[in-house]
């Protein structure tokens, strides 16, 4: 099966500097430009998926909607992938946060674990959802799936993280739009033994990658030449 997982668009709240979690942020108009980026390179790349998914907030739901307007297979909201709380940080810039919240701005930047303020999801409780979503990837669907789903930048951390059997939490600086594309063989997923080291299980098409909005991109793919993000 093939999985891609894709950020959102640029939101208001990623123009101005805001921490978002469960804030509603519409796109701004460079992020529909970004989508409408997107929504060619996927074109041109011929994807058509079998399974389209994407996390309820608007920002998300709107980049999905642009990107999967020539589809033929419904948009289904899902709520695991939904960015994760940040309590009482939501919304607001790290300004707002210093002179609001100073002890848990400092606490928050000590921990290092990518927390949020009072009442925000913790970081067990990420790495847990993280995991569910790829156990609901790999136990859902099938070998010729073709399965995209519209995220966010802080949680995909995690599902990518549970993707790769990591027990590390990768800092990882999601570009908006950003694709990651792997295959991977659900039959053999729980399997232990040698199969979890052949590569032709498990494959990464592409991580992070945001060369749609490099240039030309339609024409630089063209020659074999689009740029790495």
């Amino acid at each position: 099966m093939r999985c891609i997982l894709i950020r959102h668009a640029q939101s208001v709240a990623n123009a101005e500097g805001r921490l978002q979690g469960h804030a509603e942020f519409d796109l701004t108009k460079t992020g529909r430009w970004q989508a409408e980026r997107l929504f060619q390179r996927l074109q041109m790349e011929s994807i058509e998926p079998t399974h389209l998914y994407c996390s309820p907030l608007r920002r998300t739901l709107e980049t999905a909607q642009i990107v999967s307007r020539s589809w033929q297979v419904p948009l289904i909201k899902w709520d695991e992938l939904i960015e994760y709380n940040l309590g009482v940080f939501s919304g607001l810039s790290w300004e707002d946060i210093g002179v609001r919240y100073p002890e848990m701005a400092r606490a928050f930047r000590q921990s290092g674990d990518g927390g949020g303020g009072e009442g925000a999801e913790d970081l067990a409780q990420r790495q847990a959802r993280g995991r569910r979503v790829v156990a609901s990837l790999v136990d859902g669907h099938r070998g010729g799936d073709v399965i995209v789903a519209f995220s966010h930048g802080g949680i995909l951390q995690h599902i990518i993280a549970a993707l790769l059997g990591t027990d590390r939490t990768w800092g990882i600086r999601v570009r908006n739009t950003a694709v990651f594309d792997l295959t991977l063989d659900e039959n053999l997923w729980y399997e232990p033994g040698h199969a979890r080291l052949d590569t032709r299980y498990w494959r990464i098409h592409c991580f992070n990658d945001a060369a749609h909005l490099e240039g030309d991109y339609g024409a630089a793919e063209q020659t074999g030449s689009a740029k790495e993000a």
